[in-house]
């Protein structure tokens, strides 16, 4: 009788050795992970920080071709007047 309970005694205390390792490394993962997402969210804000800079330029630059397009335009309107 002594030797059961024992051997019961035995396989719960390893079960929860076992347990508290799985536990202990499923912690682990998830603050990895935790981890991982917050410098996830971080990249995603410097990168929309970026897009919002660049499409700035973008706008900057269309804004300028058409300018020197109508430049162009009207350079080439006046050389047309004066060639006549």
């Amino acid at each position: 009788m002594i030797a059961i309970a024992t051997v019961a005694a035995l396989l719960s205390c390893a079960g929860c050795i076992v347990t508290a390792s799985s536990y202990d490394a499923k912690v682990r993962e998830v603050e990895v992970l935790r981890d991982a997402y917050a410098s996830s969210n971080r990249e995603k804000s410097r990168l929309a920080g970026e897009v919002e800079t660049l499409s700035k330029q973008v706008a900057v630059q269309e804004a300028t071709i058409e300018r020197l397009s109508s430049r162009d335009k009207a350079c080439e309107e006046a050389a047309a007047r004066s060639a006549e």
